[in-house]
């Protein structure tokens, strides 16, 4: 399996669910933050080390925590799409089968090939998001290359403001 086709939507006040409450699922739940989603997060339990963020998010009033087993029930038509991010195998099997039977985008996070899409890194700043994703084979260098756009982007914001400085 290749690389796949980068595509950017709109997400603001979409109803997006993420199965689980542990570290990856917190990053994935941070990341759609940023865009504005309205998340509903299906877990068991979450973490110590995660509640806080958590709590955090609750917070916002974008994020709804229904805290039980996943059911097939829980994925609905209301959903843009699904992250399942739970670290259970079983769990990312009904989901990935409830959305097929819904015709629902999932990502399973820990496993590629019954992922629809590929949830990247994301770079956000002046203004662009940018999406960085690998064939797979090598996180580290996704990693990398978004730490160098990171690192661009703050350059170029940085250039900007000397340069509103002397205006």
């Amino acid at each position: 399996m290749g690389l796949r086709f980068p595509v950017f939507l709109d997400i603001e006040d979409k109803s997006i669910l993420v199965v689980g409450a542990g570290y990856v699922a917190v990053r994935r739940i941070r990341t759609l933050l940023l865009f504005g989603a309205d998340i509903t997060v299906v877990a068991r339990e979450v973490s110590e080390e995660q509640r806080q963020e958590m709590e955090e998010f609750l917070e916002t009033g974008k994020v709804r925590l229904v805290r039980k087993c996943l059911e097939k029930a829980d994925i609905t038509q209301n959903y843009l799409f699904v992250v399942c991010a739970a670290d259970d195998p079983e769990a990312d099997r009904m989901a990935w089968e409830r959305c097929r039977e819904l015709d629902i985008p999932v990502n399973i996070a820990s496993d590629r090939k019954m992922s629809d899409f590929y949830f990247p890194a994301v770079v956000t700043g002046e203004d662009l998001a940018v999406g960085i994703a690998g064939d797979g084979t090598d996180h580290g260098k996704t990693a990398r290359a978004a730490a160098l756009i990171r690192r661009c982007l703050a350059r170029s914001e940085e250039t900007k403001k000397d340069k509103g400085d002397r205006a």
